[in-house]
């Protein structure tokens, strides 16, 4: 699901950007929540994150979240080949790549609930990327990230990845606050902490007619307004991989990317007061 529209105006805030910087620790969670058009190119790039942490010493557990199963429609514009159809999505996914990379790989077929979290260890960094294409799946996921947490570490970080027929966007955060002097910092090196998805974009929280069986359209018709390019799903993976690479390594200065690839365009914003006053200024923003 796109937010708001492409600005293709350049941004040259990069330059005075400074980086989301995370506590030490040394257990890692990558949880992919939605194994369709953009989760299952997403697994595995996060394979092979999880192989570079392991190199590093550090623990990671990778987790895939989806209940749904393999259409012969899929094929097409999902990772996915005609002897998987009726299999499930995650399930597929985590026993393909397991054995490619030699990474362990939960699957859960069922839809995601925040209690999923609960179970991890005290100090465990905690980073969801949500592939999900519906209103309802993504308040889960904002629930989650909201839900007082009783560890170490604070709540967990959410990068969600949405996109129509060539464009995309990825957002990440980890905050429902509204609040500029929440994400500020007495040593003005750094943020600790940005708005989280739903923040920067309230609308991604407002179901579609079509989720809501309201729109009229048949499905025929459906179809072809939700129609996506072959392309843009693993575009919008790859964004969200650096994203969790740079985030993992204290080097993430940016909280939200678009792109548009009718025109071979792309804006990031970036991490600086400025820019977070701008989003945070929504009238539409979310509430603490």
């Amino acid at each position: 699901m796109p937010t708001t529209p492409l600005n293709l105006l350049p941004n040259f805030d990069a330059v005075n950007a400074k980086p989301v910087v995370l506590a030490p620790t040394q257990t890692i969670e990558l949880w992919i929540i939605g194994c369709g058009g953009t989760g299952s190119f997403l697994v595995q790039l996060l394979c092979r994150v999880a192989l570079a942490l392991t190199a590093q010493g550090r623990t990671t557990r990778l987790v895939l979240v989806d209940p749904d199963h393999v259409e012969a429609k899929n094929v097409t514009r999902q990772c996915f080949c005609e002897a998987e159809v009726g299999l499930n999505k995650a399930q597929t996914l985590a026993l393909r790549y397991s054995a490619a990379f030699g990474v362990p790989i939960e699957a859960l077929a069922q839809p995601f609930k925040p209690s999923m979290l609960l179970d991890s260890p005290y100090e465990t960094r905690q980073v969801l990327c949500g592939c999900v294409d519906n209103a309802a799946a993504r308040q889960s996921i904002a629930e989650a990230i909201t839900t007082p947490r009783y560890r170490s570490l604070g709540s967990a970080w959410w990068i969600d990845g949405g996109n129509s027929q060539h464009h995309g966007q990825v957002l990440v955060g980890n905050s429902s606050s509204v609040k500029l002097e929440d994400y500020q910092t007495d040593h003005f090196r750094f943020y600790e902490n940005l708005p989280m998805p739903t923040v920067q974009a309230p609308e991604l929280l407002t179901a579609r007619p079509e989720e809501q069986g309201l729109s009229g359209q048949s499905c025929a018709e459906l179809a072809f307004a939700n129609a996506q390019s072959l392309m843009v799903n693993p575009q919008v993976a790859t964004l969200m991989g650096r994203y969790v690479v740079d985030l993992l390594n204290n080097t993430l200065t940016k909280f939200a990317t678009h792109f548009d690839q009718q025109t071979g365009t792309m804006v990031s914003h970036y991490n600086t007061d400025a820019s977070l006053a701008a989003v945070l200024s929504r009238p539409a923003a979310g509430s603490e």
